[in-house]
């Protein structure tokens, strides 16, 4: 796999641009939180979550068209009202499972396909640890894998979902202190998992998974400082994580993570702070929406480019592409 790297040909120094947030159309859905979100091709899906303050909870599902910037509601989640699920997409079709409702409150454990092509859902097999919400999962490969959350306690088990037999298998328990809310995205084969909290204690230790060696590695701690609820996705190389909670302290920052440097690095701050939002990435951009802060449940959605970041020690033998127009010629190294 070719890794991406960005220099800067300047005399003395070295030009660090960052990325930028362009306020997209509203979520199609009402104001919202604690939903979920995944992307297949070219357009992302998000649904499901409540409102915090009238605790209405949401089984709709919308698809989101990044060429014309418009939301077409779907067929609603097949499982019905909850919040706090998890979701991944495998190939052409979308996954969605565990979570809460507050109507007892009831924890579940089951679990659903989407078919864009169809606009169907059908269950598939359940999760088959313990029913639970606030968990985390992603995809890498043809394979679903989720972990962590909360049954009544932090959770640390970890499992990998497989569609061609529709079927669950245990993997190595992740290697941090059991928690919830976490944050998590993928960079090539490896998956991230970081944050969150136990017992409303924040967290910045962040982990690498290992999906052929079954392997958990430390990473650098999150440099922006102990919180659980973020938003996060991956574009190309890097993976990115931005706002959440630490009561009494809520934010907007955004950062990036690079695995070639095992170092976390600061971009553009997110508008206004929130947590409780979701995220997804679409060909290079990623889309942050929802969300609640202190104004209230949110609709709002944003889109980020990544700007062409520079590297003071490039490798004049590597192939040179253009990056877009910067000061100093900026190029991108793959």
């Amino acid at each position: 796999m070719f890794s991406a790297v960005y220099f800067c040909a300047c005399a003395f120094n070295f030009l660090f641009a960052q990325g930028t947030w362009i306020q997209k159309a509203d979520f199609g859905g009402s104001n919202r939180c604690d939903v979920v979100s995944f992307s297949i091709d070219t357009k992302g899906y998000v649904g499901t979550g409540r409102n915090s303050i009238t605790t209405l909870e949401y089984a709709d599902f919308w698809e989101y068209d990044p060429a014309s910037n418009v939301w077409s509601q779907k067929a609603d989640f097949g499982g019905g009202a909850r919040h706090a699920a998890v979701a991944f997409s495998i190939g052409n079709k979308g996954y969605v499972g565990t979570g809460v409702s507050l109507n007892g409150p009831v924890y579940f454990n089951d679990f659903y396909e989407y078919d864009p092509n169809s606009n169907s859902w059908i269950q598939v097999s359940s999760f088959p640890a313990s029913a639970r919400h606030s968990a985390v999962g992603f995809a890498i490969g043809d394979k679903g894998y989720v972990g962590t959350g909360y049954d009544g306690t932090w959770k640390i088990d970890f499992w990998q979902y497989s569609p061609a037999n529709d079927s669950w298998i245990q993997r190595a328990d992740f290697a941090g202190m059991a928690r919830y809310e976490a944050a998590s995205f993928t960079i090539g084969t490896k998956g991230y998992i970081g944050l969150g909290q136990t017992s409303g204690t924040g967290l910045v230790d962040f982990w690498e998974y290992d999906t052929v060696n079954n392997l958990w590695t430390p990473i650098a701690d999150f440099t922006g400082g102990a919180r659980w609820s973020t938003f996060s996705f991956s574009i190309g190389n890097k993976g990115y994580v931005g706002t959440g909670v630490n009561f009494p302290a809520h934010f907007n920052d955004f950062w990036s993570y690079s695995p070639i440097s095992n170092a976390w690095t600061q971009e553009t701050s997110f508008g206004l702070e929130r947590w409780d939002a979701t995220a997804f990435s679409i060909a290079g951009k990623g889309y942050a929406l929802t969300g609640v802060n202190n104004s209230g449940n949110q609709k709002d959605c944003w889109e980020y480019s990544p700007s062409c970041n520079v590297d003071p020690n490039p490798f004049p033998q590597d192939t040179i592409t253009a990056c877009g127009a910067s000061f100093f010629g900026c190029r991108e190294r793959i």
